[in-house]
C-alpha cells in the first residue's frame, strides 16, 4: 500500500475509489465503511484509498477538545494495508486550509487531483469551511455525472452503541479494555520502540521493556493482561503491563512497562505491539519492595489465567 502526501501527480490516471474519513482506530464502523469502498476493487480496473487529513482536524480547529489519537500512524497503516487498499492519500489539515470551500475540496481535490471514480463515506458527513459540505452536496455532483456517492448509515452493536473513535477513546481512557475491543472488533494495541528506562523493573525480577506513548492516547493508570509481540517474530508472548508514572518509585512521566513472561533477550531499540486484553486493578505504592515483587507475582499469575482462556483477537 503506497502512502501520498499532498502530492497526487499521476494519481488521476489510476482509476481510484476512495473513502473520506479519519479512520483513527479502525473500529467495527470503520470496518463497515471499508468493506463498502473495497467492493469496487478491480470493479472497471479500480484501484482503492482512503483519503484522510494530518493532523486530525479536531487538534487544529479544537485543540483544547484533542485527546489524541487511539492508535499511532503505523498501526493505522498496517490494518489498512491488512484489509486490501492499494493507498492512503493524506492531506495536510492547518487553519489555512480550513476555509477551503466545500465545492472548492469537490472541484480542487476529488476531481481535478484525483479525479475519484467512486466516493464512500459516512450518512453524517461533513466537510469544508464551518463544516458547510455534507452528502447533499456531493450527490449533486454525482448527478452532474463527476463521480459516484455511497453513503453508508451509522452501525452500532447489540446494546446500541454506536461504533465511534470517541466512544472506544473513553473506554480505554476509563480502563475498560474488554469494552473497547468488542467495539474495535481487534485489541487495542500500543506500538513503537523500546527505550532505555531505570531498569527498576531487572532489580525486582521483572525486566520490562518500555514504551513512550507520544501521540497516542494512554489507558487508564493501573496493571493490565497483555499479548506483546517482538520485531522479528509472529508469535505473541503473554505479557503482564504497567502503565501510568510508577508511584511507588514517585515518577511523573506516563510510560508503559512491559514484562513479557519467560524471555531474556535485549529487546531495546526493538519495535514491539501491545496488545491489551484486561485491566486487572490500579496501580499502587507499597509500603517496601518486597511488597511490591508479592504483588507483581499474584498479578503474573492472575494475567497468566485470564491469556490462557483468552485468545488474541484478530490483531494482525
Amino acid at each position: 500500500m503506497i502512502v501520498k502526501r499532498n502530492n497526487f501527480e499521476n494519481i488521476k490516471r489510476q482509476n481510484y475509489s476512495i473513502a473520506v474519513g479519519n479512520f483513527d482506530g479502525i473500529h467495527k464502523g470503520h470496518k463497515y465503511l471499508l468493506d463498502a469502498l473495497l467492493k469496487y476493487k478491480n470493479t472497471d480496473n479500480s484501484k482503492v484509498a482512503v483519503l484522510s487529513f494530518t493532523p486530525h482536524p479536531i487538534k487544529i480547529m479544537a485543540p483544547n477538545k484533542w485527546k489524541k489519537n487511539l492508535v499511532r500512524f503505523r498501526t493505522k497503516y498496517e490494518k489498512l494495508k491488512l484489509l486490501g487498499l492499494d493507498a492512503l492519500f493524506l492531506l495536510s489539515f492547518s487553519k489555512k486550509f480550513s476555509e477551503t470551500s466545500a465545492e472548492q475540496f469537490i472541484v480542487k481535490y476529488l476531481i481535478n487531483m484525483l479525479n475519484v471514480k467512486n466516493i464512500v463515506v459516512g450518512e453524517d458527513f461533513r466537510f469544508g469551511y464551518n463544516r458547510e459540505g455534507n452528502v447533499n452536496l456531493l450527490k449533486k455532483y454525482q448527478e452532474k455525472g463527476a463521480f459516484n456517492i455511497e453513503a453508508i448509515k451509522k452501525k452500532s452493536d447489540n446494546k446500541n452503541n454506536i461504533f465511534s473513535s470517541s466512544l472506544i477513546r473513553n473506554l480505554v481512557k476509563n480502563g475498560n479494555i474488554r469494552q473497547a475491543n468488542s467495539l474495535l472488533g481487534h485489541n487495542w494495541q500500543v506500538e513503537g520502540k523500546v527505550v532505555r528506562g531505570n531498569a527498576l523493573g531487572r532489580t525486582l525480577g521483572f525486566p520490562t521493556a518500555n514504551l513512550k506513548y507520544m501521540y497516542q492516547i494512554s489507558p487508564q493508570r493501573g496493571i493490565y493482561a497483555c499479548w506483546t509481540q517482538i520485531e522479528g517474530e509472529t508469535i505473541w508472548r503473554m505479557s503482564a503491563a504497567s502503565s501510568g508514572i510508577r508511584p511507588h518509585y514517585e515518577g511523573k512521566e506516563e510510560i508503559l512497562e512491559v514484562y513479557i513472561f519467560n524471555y531474556s533477550g535485549n529487546l531495546y531499540q526493538k519495535r514491539i505491539k501491545v496488545s491489551f486484553v484486561k485491566k486487572i486493578r490500579n496501580e499502587e505504592k507499597f509500603n517496601s519492595d518486597q511488597d511490591l515483587i508479592v504483588r507483581m507475582k499474584k498479578d503474573c499469575e492472575h494475567i497468566k489465567e485470564i491469556l490462557t482462556k483468552t485468545e488474541v483477537l484478530n490483531n494482525n
